[in-house]
C-alpha cells in the first residue's frame, strides 16, 4: 500500500465516513488553492490533495457534527392525478363540458 493510500485510510478512520472525508478533502483543496496556509509543514512538491489528507489524518482538521431538522421540508406534489381526464378539475372561469 502506498503512503497516500495509508494516509487516506487514516483520514477516513478519523472522520468515520468515506463520503464526508471526500467532501472535506475537496473543500480543503479549494481553500489551499485560494491561499489558505497549510496546517502541516508541506514536503517538497507535495500536492494539495496530499496536504489536505495529511491535515485530516494527523488530526488538524475535522468535521463538526450538526443537529436539527433538514433545511428542506418535503413538499406535497402539485397534482396527484393518475393520468385520467376525470382527475383534472376545470380552471376557474371556464365551463365544464357535460
Amino acid at each position: 500500500m502506498t503512503t497516500q493510500h495509508a494516509l487516506l485510510d487514516a483520514a477516513i478512520k478519523k472522520i468515520g465516513n468515506r463520503y464526508l472525508t471526500t467532501m472535506l478533502i475537496a473543500k480543503r483543496i479549494r481553500q489551499l488553492y485560494h491561499g489558505s496556509p497549510p496546517l502541516v509543514e508541506p514536503e517538497e512538491n507535495e500536492s494539495s490533495f496530499t496536504i489536505a489528507v495529511r491535515e485530516i489524518a494527523e488530526g488538524h482538521l475535522t468535521i463538526r457534527p450538526t443537529t436539527g431538522t433538514p433545511l428542506v421540508t418535503p413538499v406535497p406534489p402539485v397534482h396527484t392525478s393518475n393520468g385520467t381526464a376525470d382527475d383534472i378539475s376545470p380552471r376557474p372561469g371556464t365551463h365544464e363540458a357535460s
